[in-house]
């Protein structure tokens, strides 16, 4: 067994699943059979809830770290408005969603936020957000 090991989310929750199936133990005693450490383990059943959140959520189950971004406020009015906008059906090209990006940060008062591809391309990977060419 490896000293540091991440899982991602998928694999937590499967670690989580098997030690719902084990038969009453210590956790140290669960985590030799998990092939986990017990310090892991005792980190997962305490965040449980927030693992399972995020398996239910659009998050990429792939990631083993929770990432945000600097501006947390605009990234999450900006989620908003394209969630309405896809809900419509709105087709919308990357210079359109930057302006709207600046256009949220500036009505937040936020100056020092700048909406550049690296940022959108971050973002999307956060947001589990992929681009398909329509046919």
């Amino acid at each position: 067994m490896n000293k540091r090991r991440d899982l991602s989310v998928e694999e937590k929750l499967d670690v989580l699943k098997k030690y719902d199936e084990l038969p009453k133990m210590s956790q140290q005693q669960a985590a030799c059979k998990l092939n986990v450490s017990q310090s892991l383990l005792g980190r997962m059943l305490k965040i449980r809830q927030e693992i399972e959140n995020a398996s239910l959520e659009n998050v990429n189950s792939n990631r083993k770290r929770k990432r945000v971004g600097n501006e947390e406020e605009v990234e999450e009015a900006f989620k908003q408005w394209f969630t309405k906008v896809g809900e419509k059906d709105i087709r919308v090209t990357g210079p359109l969603l930057l302006q709207k990006a600046e256009d949220l940060e500036k009505k937040m008062g936020k100056e020092d936020f700048v909406a550049t591809e690296g940022w959108f391309y971050r973002w999307e990977k956060r947001e589990n957000i992929s681009f398909v060419k329509p046919h």
